[in-house]
């Protein structure tokens, strides 16, 4: 992507290896002289350990612990290039104490800057009788990512076995950043934490922790530099959780370059200073951009007429149907126009630059992912700064140019709930001017994203079997994928993906004279959302139980997430959209038959401050009419957030959900 998003550290193979991308691998390159200034130039290990360092016996049970993280990142001046360069240091053990341990921890991926400069590595592994085995540098390899996305230097630990420990260190040049990111915390326990940010005394750095108590330390000591250093004695692994974004929590560093001795107190890389680097990002164009963007608003069809939200459309969808998302491709317009390919930067530019000619009143937007890293408005770091999108003021409309799959008024869920940075444009005479404001992106209402089912069912007279009608809407961010992808598949990949929507609901069931609604490319799933229905013949609906039937009603509205948790809850609730769900169930009863429970059908729970005005809920209640039983159940998540110290009421929510799905109803002959 070509933003101002900063690099990430250096990560296992695993999960850094590009999945879609073309590697040719190499011989890897003699590591680099490392400047002499640096820090930790002449980094190592012990040499003379031998024996492994202990943990517990709960710890032994575990994949793997890591007892040691340390981490060092520092900016150099360089006297002969006259630039500022970066480096970091890494050094981890890692005790390893089953196949998956060994598995996520014996090959290790360190990113290559581009151009060549390579990595001072070394790694070895300790066994349980004390044997020490070092990897030598001939059996490291390169890889080279063809498409341009970085190089990296990658090793292997072979014969590594349960108890083992892993220990490594190296040292990389990284690509200058003013600001960056240091997260402490993954799914696996570690011991010995420790971050230092070194910088020289004239360039003075601003950091900020998040979720942990340390407090960040500076160490002013050590001649001509300046260190920000954490530490901490253990962090806890992070678990999964249902209703969480556990990578939100997980104990961080943010950084940023705040000020320059020679600058005074002028405060660096503000917030206004990123709106004006974002304004001139995306409406400074060449003349040759210029011709695009007049031959694109030629060729989008802009009603003359058209209200401002009729004209936004009309841009947006020549733009998401005339070019391809491709992250490594080019934000100069003119080179879009020749491949149809673009960043998520271009797309923004093309979009954002047809607005202004057509007097489209919008703000630029720059956020965060909400459910990686929830965006801190008090700590001016442009390490924040990684999605771009629009904000229409005279709608109140938010647009994503680089996702294809949604429509005016509706951008990634993650990009919603939580601040972001918006830039507007004002004119002074015939000046224009970036004026820049951190605000709240608002999540959209849960009746934006329903959800709802309509079904009939008639039991055959044998009683033997049930044929249903089911029809689905899927609105909002349940339905915006699907919609969005439907119609470029083939006739027989939509056939299976329709079958799959409707057995989600129904298992076990034989469907027939399935049919579709609001498929057409470039819909908005805001004003037609996607609607399939189908006719369903199924045995799995009663179970004889001598002169009664049971009947599984409950399975009518599909499977639902239990929320029965035993361990105590890590995080704070978190939705990752507000929605809302509408059950309707018609059954005609069968003749001469009664039953028997239906008050069981009747539910209320609700959660929220105001009993009045729930924030969650799931209500179901029931009508009868003869033999006719109509079933209504609504459910619905209005709110993104909710404390984990009240989290049961939240739990009672949707463990009803769950709690329905179980209903049996027992029908008896009539006396």
């Amino acid at each position: 992507m070509q933003s101002i998003t900063l690099l990430r550290g250096a990560f296992l193979l695993a999960a850094a290896l590009p999945t879609h991308t073309a590697l040719a691998q190499r011989k890897a390159a003699a590591s680099q002289e490392l400047p002499e200034q640096l820090q930790y130039a002449h980094y190592s290990w012990d040499d003379k350990r031998r024996q492994r360092l202990p943990i517990s016996a709960e710890e032994a049970a575990l994949p793997a612990v890591v007892l040691k993280d340390f981490t060092a990142t520092e900016y150099l001046f360089d006297k002969v290039k006259q630039n500022l360069r970066e480096f970091t240091t890494e050094h981890r053990i890692v005790r390893v104490n089953s196949a998956d341990g060994i598995e996520q921890y014996n090959k290790l991926a360190v990113p290559v800057l581009p151009g060549g400069a390579t990595v001072a590595v070394r790694a070895r592994t300790i066994s349980p009788k004390g044997q020490v085995v070092e990897v030598q540098p001939e059996s490291m390899k390169e890889l080279k990512n063809e498409q341009g996305r970085g190089d990296y230097r990658i090793f292997a630990l072979e014969g590594v076995e349960n108890g083992s420990e892993i220990e490594y260190f190296y040292t990389r040049e990284r690509q200058m950043q003013h600001f960056g990111r240091e997260i402490l915390q993954g799914a696996t326990p570690e011991h010995n934490v420790t971050f230092e940010l070194i910088a020289p005394e004239a360039l003075t750095f601003e950091a900020r922790a998040y979720n942990f108590d340390a407090k960040v330390q500076t160490d002013t000591l050590t001649a001509g530099k300046r260190i920000l250093r954490v530490q901490l004695p253990e962090l806890t692994a992070l678990h999964d959780e249902s209703f969480a974004e556990p990578k939100a929590h997980r104990a961080r560093v943010e950084y940023k370059l705040a000020y320059v001795a020679n600058r005074g107190r002028a405060r660096q890389f503000t917030w206004t200073d990123a709106s004006k680097a974002m304004h001139q990002m995306a409406y400074t164009l060449s003349k040759d951009e210029q011709k695009v963007v007049a031959t694109a608003l030629k060729a989008a069809s802009v009603p003359p007429a058209g209200s401002l939200t009729e004209k936004a459309a009309a841009v947006e969808n020549y733009v998401k149907t005339s070019y391809n998302l491709d992250p490594s491709a080019s934000s100069d317009l003119t080179r879009m126009a020749a491949t149809h390919n673009a960043s998520e930067l271009g797309l923004l530019r093309l979009t954002a630059s047809m607005f202004k000619s057509l007097g489209i009143e919008h703000e630029l937007v720059i956020g965060a992912d909400r459910s990686e890293i929830p965006f801190d408005a008090s700590f001016d770091t442009w390490g924040y700064l990684d999605n771009f999108f629009l904000y229409l003021p005279a709608s109140k409309q938010y647009l994503a140019p680089s996702h294809q799959e949604m429509r005016l008024g509706m951008v990634p869920a993650d990009w919603t709930g939580t601040p972001a940075l918006f830039v507007r444009t004002v004119t002074l005479g015939t000046t224009e001017a970036p004026v820049g404001a951190v605000r709240e992106v608002p999540a959209l209402p849960a009746s934006a994203s329903p959800h709802d089912m309509d079904v009939q069912v008639r039991f055959a007279p044998a009683l033997d079997k049930a044929t249903l009608h089911l029809r689905q809407t899927l609105g909002g961010y349940h339905g915006a994928a699907i919609q969005a992808v439907y119609p470029l598949l083939p006739a027989e990949k939509q056939a299976e993906v329709l079958q799959d929507i409707q057995k989600s609901m129904l298992p076990g069931g034989t469907f027939s004279h399935t049919t579709v609604q609001n498929v057409e490319r470039g819909i908005n799933i805001l004003a037609k959302p996607f609607v399939v229905e189908s006719d369903v013949e199924t045995a799995a609906l009663l179970d004889k139980a001598g002169p009664r039937y049971l009947f599984k009603v409950g399975t009518l509205i599909g499977p639902q997430t239990e929320l029965y948790q035993q361990q105590a809850r890590q995080f704070d609730v978190e939705n990752g959209f507000n929605r809302q769900y509408s059950r309707k169930l018609v059954i005609d009863l069968p003749a001469g038959y009664t039953v028997r429970n239906l008050k069981d059908l009747a539910l209320d729970v609700k959660a929220g401050p105001d009993p009045a005005a729930p924030v969650y809920f799931f209500k179901s209640d029931y009508t009868q009419q003869g033999q006719q039983l109509i079933i209504t159940s609504t459910e619905a998540y209005k709110q993104l957030y909710w404390p984990k110290k009240d989290f049961e009421a939240y739990r009672e929510v949707v463990n009803a959900a769950a709690n329905f799905n179980k209903i049996v109803l027992v029908l008896e002959k009539k006396s």
